[in-house]
């Protein structure tokens, strides 16, 4: 089974309804670091866990990494899908660089110094140990130096694996950490084979030219200011030439930088390293099949599961195959898995493809043999009919598969967790308590220590507000300061009111007791206003008391009234004015 976890949280278990991606592809390559692509959506009950660069994405099969890496992109779609790459640990090689250096040792130390150089520059969760190096020299001695700043990833190609040194990079994870190696072959075969009428759907193969060379002119180390040739070993010429296959194919010099042996000082050391490549791989055609199968594992607990990196035996009687061939890629739909297909490298590269014709005429390199249809020149097509005979056809092959993977038992029901806060929680303490299928468990505090107190304000600013000093009897403003500056407002003093009437010359005060009462003209004494429901004098005039004008006016206790018969005089401040009844 497998699973895919970002840190720790799972985002893809095929039994949980809430854990489910859609599409998850997983690539794994030799000497490459690899990707997955899925889409996720808002149903996920984790996808908020999958962020770019960090934490890192882990597939697990049955419990084991087999792989890891980071997000790189996410492209979110109308539905809000949100569409993720992953590239694989190899890639975080790319995050450092090797200044310009110069190189003298084995291969293991050179491996070594640069693996530890990019450890020495990213964070943690970036670093590799150095593992298993199993690649060798003849002398155990190489030179390799750089003028130029290198990524650590380009130099690992460069001067490792893809230099005429070779190699197989890969990824091991233990428990420990994870570990890159360095390995001059694989030499696990896989305990599953990959057959006709078995587990193959489809296969195809392919016969690759490209890559093959009759001439060489190699190049060794710089020696008193010269590079060394082999012209001093070799007849005075500075190149080789494999005179039978070049009889065959015409003359086809090697690339340079795939005829230069930095670290070879000596003439006739090169000449011997030289004539290994040109008689040895480079003469012959690279022979790969890519097959369209199901991992048996898949169906049967028991079988070994398919792993890159290791000798698959492949047998298919109708195409004449029958060996172990490198497992070099594999694609796997996660989901899907009878739509994997694995590309299987040559277990041998073949010093031709269908024999020679007459008149030294190569006869065409049979190139995609799809769908299990037989190519002309590997066997007879009575044979091959008679041989077919005997097989399902590929949708039977095909049908045969399905019904398996239907097969594969059902996990047991899942248990959702319940999560809740506890009722204990006070102002200090924050807990959860959780019920999983394990029981139930109460969280430590989740409450941290406060938080560092902000830094203050700045200081306000307090209005000021002064009278003008250049106030007048008809003018009074005010000076305002405040944040925005000063400024003066316009005049505040209105106009005068109108005049009151003498009412017949009534003056209105205060007797020697303090009662309010009116002075009639001509008169100093004050006549006391009478109280309620008593009469008074003066000219008949009768006065009526504070409480019975407050049921008319609710104002008048506060601004001190009062009337008589047939007016009303009203004090508002110190004014009196009179106004109707």
């Amino acid at each position: 089974m497998i699973i895919i976890k970002s840190g720790e949280r799972v985002i893809y278990h095929p039994l949980h309804p809430q854990l489910k991606l859609v599409g998850p592809k997983l690539t794994l390559e030799d000497n490459a670091a690899g990707s997955l692509t899925f889409k996720v959506y808002g149903d996920n009950m984790n996808q908020g866990s999958i962020r770019k660069l960090f934490p890192l994405i882990t597939v697990y099969r049955d419990g084991t990494p087999i792989f890891r890496g980071r997000a790189i992109r996410d492209m979110k779609d109308f539905r809000n899908g949100r569409s993720v790459e992953v590239e694989g640990q190899l890639a975080l090689f790319n995050d450092s660089c090797l200044e310009p250096f110069s190189f003298q040792g084995s291969p293991e130390e050179l491996f070594r110094m640069i693996v530890e150089n990019h450890n020495a520059q990213v964070m943690p969760w970036q670093r590799l140990k150095v593992g298993k190096v199993t690649v060798r020299d003849s002398n155990d001695y190489i030179v390799r130096s750089s003028e130029g700043t290198l990524d650590t990833w380009a130099a690992l190609k460069e001067k490792c694996f893809r230099s005429s040194l070779g190699g197989h990079i890969r990824i091991r994870y233990e428990d420990d950490g994870d570990y890159v190696d360095w390995l001059s072959d694989y030499e696990k075969v896989s305990a599953q084979s990959i057959a006709f009428a078995r587990n193959i759907i489809s296969l195809s193969q392919e016969s690759d030219a490209s890559e093959t060379y009759t001439a060489i002119r190699p190049v060794g180390a710089e020696v008193d200011g010269k590079k060394v040739d082999i012209s001093s070993v070799n007849g005075g010429r500075t190149y080789l030439v494999n005179e039978e296959r070049a009889a065959e194919c015409g003359i086809i010099f090697a690339p340079v930088e795939e005829s230069v042996w930095e670290d070879v000082t000596l003439p006739e050391n090169l000449l011997k390293k030289a004539r290994e490549q040109l008689y040895g791989s480079m003469a012959a055609l690279s022979e790969s099949y890519e097959v369209k199968a199901v991992d048996l594992h898949l169906t049967d607990p028991e079988v070994e599961a398919l792993d890159i990196c290791e000798y698959v035996p492949v047998v298919s009687r109708p195409h004449g195959i029958d060996g172990n061939y490198l497992l070099t890629r594999a694609d796997i739909s996660i989901a899907s898995p009878q739509d994997s297909v694995y590309h299987l490298g040559a277990s041998r590269r073949v010093l031709s493809g269908m024999g020679t014709g007459g008149g030294g005429q190569q006869e065409a390199v049979p190139q995609k043999v799809s769908a299990l249809e037989n190519d002309a020149g590997y066997i007879s097509e009575e044979k091959a009919g008679e041989m077919l005979a005997e097989y399902p056809k590929e949708e039977r092959v095909e049908e045969i598969v399905k019904e398996a993977v239907t097969l594969v038992p059902a996990g047991e029901d899942g248990f959702s967790p319940t999560i809740a806060e506890s009722p204990d929680n006070t102002a200090d303490m924050y807990r959860l308590d959780i019920t999983d299928k394990n029981g139930s468990r109460t969280t430590p505090n989740l409450k941290g220590a406060d938080g560092i107190n902000g830094r203050d304000g700045m200081n306000g600013f307090s209005p000021v507000i002064a009278e003008n000093p250049e106030n007048t009897v008809d003018v009074y403003r005010l000076d305002i300061t405040d944040k925005n500056g000063s400024r003066t407002t316009p005049n505040l003093k209105g106009a005068d009111g109108e005049g009151t009437e003498a009412l017949g010359g009534l003056v209105f005060g205060q007797d020697s007791e303090g009662n309010w009462g009116y002075i009639p003209p001509g008169a100093d004494t004050v006549i006391p206003f009478k109280k309620g429901g008593e009469s008074g004098g003066g000219s008949g005039v009768e006065v009526k008391g504070w409480a019975n004008l407050a049921r008319f006016h609710p104002a008048i206790a506060l601004v001190g009234i009062s009337a008589v018969d047939t007016e009303s005089i009203i004090l508002v401040g110190s004014a009196w004015k009179k106004v109707n009844a």
